[in-house]
């Protein structure tokens, strides 16, 4: 495990307490490997932030709340299969997710390719083997075999958020955006062939609202 040398290692053990207790509060099934993939990924994370700027969020009990439990409080709403996630960034939501549905493939799409090569590097390490990192955008994205769902994690207004997953809604396929609000407006900006159902989700730790707006084509 990559430790940060300003903390002591007791707090990597408290970020284990943190992160069972949320696991527990959304009654989901992790494993102890799993929870130490989380932990290490976690840990590569707060290594390469300092110099690849992966994350605005940099103290460890803030992103095992902000980063791994709201990754995974989306868990009970993904379809198996294969997964779509949309401006990735350093994972988030797939990496989480990868870890604990080894039995689902994930794309994590994003044009920024220093996040694309630590991600790369975060497959290697934690050999997750159902993660395929591409530099592309979600508009550019052609998959050689139709996704199941797409996920996007706070990546942009919901209206031009489907715009850019226009050709994979039109073929049916679903959306899953995650938000920390979604007002009225956004919502009726959204153009009528898509509808759009609003999730209200419970992410221990987090005070702010969090859900998940799931599009389909009407």
């Amino acid at each position: 495990m990559v430790e940060d040398g300003n903390h002591l290692p007791e707090t990597l053990e408290a970020q284990r307490v943190r992160l069972r207790m949320a696991i527990d509060s959304l009654g989901l099934t992790v494993s102890r490997d799993q929870e130490d993939q989380l932990l290490h990924y976690l840990a590569l994370m707060i290594h390469w932030n300092r110099s690849y700027n992966l994350t605005a969020v940099t103290k460890p009990d803030e992103m095992v709340a902000r980063h791994l439990i709201d990754s995974l409080a989306i868990l009970p709403h993904l379809p198996e299969g294969r997964i779509v996630d949309a401006g990735t960034g350093a994972g988030l939501p797939g990496v989480p997710l990868a870890m604990v549905c080894p039995h689902c493939r994930f794309a994590l799409l994003d044009s920024n390719g220093k996040k694309i090569r630590f991600l790369k590097e975060v497959r290697r390490q934690l050999q997750l083997k159902n993660i395929e990192p591409t530099q592309t955008r979600l508009e550019d994205f052609s998959p050689d075999e139709m996704p199941d769902v797409i996920v996007a994690r706070a990546l942009a207004p919901l209206e031009r958020l489907v715009g850019w997953a226009s050709g994979l809604l039109d073929q049916g396929v679903p959306l899953l955006a995650m938000k920390g609000d979604l007002t009225e407006r956004e919502r009726r900006a959204v153009p009528s062939p898509y509808n759009v159902a609003l999730i209200e989700l419970k992410t221990p730790g987090l005070r702010a609202r969090r859900c998940l707006a799931r599009v389909e084509k009407r």
